[in-house]
């Protein structure tokens, strides 16, 4: 990320408002239009067909010509419904309209026809499909069932695909072709949703819409898409024009999920995912209106855009909170549109590179359109240079960085259990060593219906059992935004950084006085991190913490009240455990599976006998070299695949 958009965001941290409405009397097209040029204009289309990301694309559109169109599956519809799967049927629709978006690129980039036979015959497909919803948003698969449609995720990514393709391509399809596309986009798609912006839609349709109102990704992908498919199709100036003004609203909602810190709480990829389509929708709106709805104008833009480059652990490694997967970055091409927006970045490689990227048709013509113009303007970036530390203050996020390149860097976590996509993780640490994460959050589980059902916090991998932080009395964290860390004091120097937060709320019927928990990383040779938990309760209770990873566990030395430990990260990777306990001390590991997923293996920590108040200090470094040779490899017991009790710990397992 360009320094100078984290210099703009320093500056508007404590800026606020709200999107100025636009005055889009006379502003929107006169026709209804997509972004980018279409097929007709052979000049714009033939120059991008010379170039050799453009020979790819149609390369790509060929091999789709040889490949049969995958058929929609009702049995794989309905999995979700009999037992909860969503990845066979999604497995099966992405391929689908990957399909019709490479022939609907290679035609508007050869426009010789070749493809057209192809694109109709994709796109009868595609509009027979009784549902363009993801399976487990059809409430009791009710539009599949031929109930009013409305809109997700899928159906408004896929909606402005089609409705943007319509355009594209008129004059170069057979207007019976054209008709069925756009009547599907309205039935479907655009419809459902102007009625819901003028109040005339149904209640099941407003209830489906529930999206215009959060502050989640929803908001952005779905209102990026609608709204897209609206200006793309609608031939009514004015209802476009309400339409327009209904998206400015809706961003102004989405921007509000963001803490003032800039941080997102769902992580790294629905940074990507939202913020990503909130970027598309900016520079839709930007080129129809003339710049006169302008959505980075917005105070918070700037501190959402430099957040993840703050985010960075080292050598491109980011936390895994939340919903995040462990490989999860930021998106180069988002971070090239932010830093051309807020700060005259020039982009890498040639405008044809969008061409090159495999993703939605709009995202694709919306690349081409800003690398064009950012072609001729751009400046040189300045290279990025990573702080010592990052510290999220409302989020109670930090990342501590070593002192000397190569060093142990380290990531924890404050924040509250009522997060978007939460993992029950009040005090979660993450240790990076040797380009691995090697103490570890899970990150995401792949997507069932449980994980989002009442049970979603008895899979371990959800729960706070999972995470790096403290069983207390027996008991696990609860949900909600009332369990929280509260922050009680902060140092930060060239030597070392000091956070501690209060997390007793995280445990509400556990008896505490006190629960604290301090990080300590001190920056001397390669790094050195200590997570202490002092407590205190009302009556004698049991207390245990955990460290969380993603390895084998070894005991080098174990003692009445202190103990080492290894963990193995591979490739050398391998960091030492010195635990103190305030009294006598044991230990087990267990595997939390995570189905699909690396597993992870669980060192709990506990008090042997119940305390009225203690300890348990952890010191977390770098290991010597061939460490593990002289140490006992741990036994690993296992955990139920889903908690019996939402809150209570499960039993001590079989592990040593």
């Amino acid at each position: 990320m360009n320094i100078r958009i984290l210099k703009y965001a320093l500056a508007w941290l404590a800026g606020g408002g709200t999107l100025a409405a636009a005055d889009l009397t006379d502003k929107l097209p006169l026709q209804p239009c997509g972004i980018g040029r279409p097929a007709t204009d052979r000049v714009w289309w033939g120059e991008w067909a010379q170039t050799p990301e453009g020979a790819a694309a149609i390369k790509r559109a060929e091999a789709s010509l040889k490949a049969p169109m995958p058929p929609f599956d009702a049995e794989r519809y309905l999995d979700y419904s009999t037992n909860g799967n969503r990845t066979r049927y999604q497995d099966q629709l992405t391929p689908r309209w990957n399909r019709f978006t490479r022939l609907v690129l290679g035609e508007c980039l050869e426009g010789k026809g070749r493809f057209t036979p192809a694109i109709e015959q994709t796109v009868r497909g595609l509009c027979a499909d009784p549902s363009w919803l993801m399976p487990a948003h059809d409430r009791n698969a009710q539009v599949f069932k031929g109930g009013e449609p409305y809109v997700d995720l899928a159906a408004a990514m896929n909606g402005y695909q089609m409705a943007l393709a319509a355009w594209l391509l008129d004059g170069r399809l057979p207007a019976a072709t054209l008709q069925l596309m756009r009547e599907n986009v309205a039935r479907r798609v655009t419809g459902p949703v102007l009625r819901t912006i003028d109040g005339t839609a149904s209640k099941e349709v407003k209830a489906g819409h529930w999206w215009a109102r959060t502050t989640n990704n929803w908001n952005a992908v779905c209102t990026a898409g609608t709204v897209g498919a609206i200006l793309a199709s609608e031939p009514s100036r004015a209802t476009r024009t309400k339409a327009v003004a209904w998206a400015e609203r809706n961003m102004e909602i989405f921007l509000s999920g963001f803490g003032k810190d800039g941080y997102c709480s769902e992580g790294i990829g629905y940074w990507n995912f939202g913020f990503g389509h909130y970027m598309i929708l900016e520079e839709l709106l930007r080129a129809q209106t003339g710049g006169q709805v302008d959505l980075c104008k917005a105070a918070a833009i700037p501190v959402i855009a430099g957040a993840p480059a703050r985010l960075e652990i080292t050598g491109g490694i980011y936390p895994a909170f939340a919903d995040c997967g462990l490989t999860a970055r930021p998106d180069a091409r988002l971070v090239e549109l932010v830093g051309w927006r807020l700060a005259k970045q020039a982009f890498t490689g040639r405008p044809s590179a969008a061409l090159a990227e495999s993703s939605t048709l709009y995202q694709i013509m919306t690349g081409l359109v800003v690398r064009r113009e950012a072609a001729a303007a751009g400046t040189s970036a300045e290279p990025a240079v990573l702080a010592r530390h990052s510290w999220f203050a409302e989020s109670g996020v930090c990342v501590a960085r070593p002192a000397q390149a190569g060093g142990m860097a380290v990531a924890w976590k404050g924040g509250h259990n009522g997060e978007h996509h939460n993992h029950n993780d009040v005090g979660t640490t993450i240790v990076v060593w040797k380009g691995k994460p090697v103490i570890a959050d899970p990150g995401a589980m792949v997507y069932r219906a449980e994980t989002f059902s009442r049970d979603r916090y008895r899979l371990p991998v959800l729960s706070s059992f999972g995470h790096s932080v403290p069983v207390v009395a027996g008991t696990l964290q609860a949900e909600g935004a009332q369990c929280s860390g509260q922050v009680l004091r902060t140092e930060f120097s060239d030597a070392r950084d000091r956070v501690a937060i209060d997390c007793s709320s995280a445990y509400p019927d556990a008896g505490l006085k006190k629960l604290e928990r301090q990080w300590t990383y001190q920056r001397d040779g390669n790094g050195s991190l200590a997570i202490e938990d002092s407590f205190e309760f009302a009556a004698p209770s049991a207390f245990a913490s955990a460290l969380v990873g993603l390895g084998d566990w070894y005991l080098v030395a174990g003692q009445e009240r202190s103990a080492r430990f290894l963990i193995d990260g591979g490739q050398d990777a391998v960091l030492q455990v010195d635990v103190e306990f305030s009294g006598r001390g044991a230990w087990e590991v267990r595997q939390i599976l995570n189905p699909g997923r690396p597993t992870s293996s669980r060192l709990g920590l506990a008090l042997v006998e119940p305390a009225l108040n203690g300890f348990v200090r952890m010191t977390v470094r770098p290991a010597a070299s061939g460490a593990t040779a002289t140490a006992t490899k741990l036994a690993c017991g296992t955990v139920p695949e889903k908690l019996p009790d939402l809150r209570l710990a499960p039993p001590p397992g079989t592990g040593s």
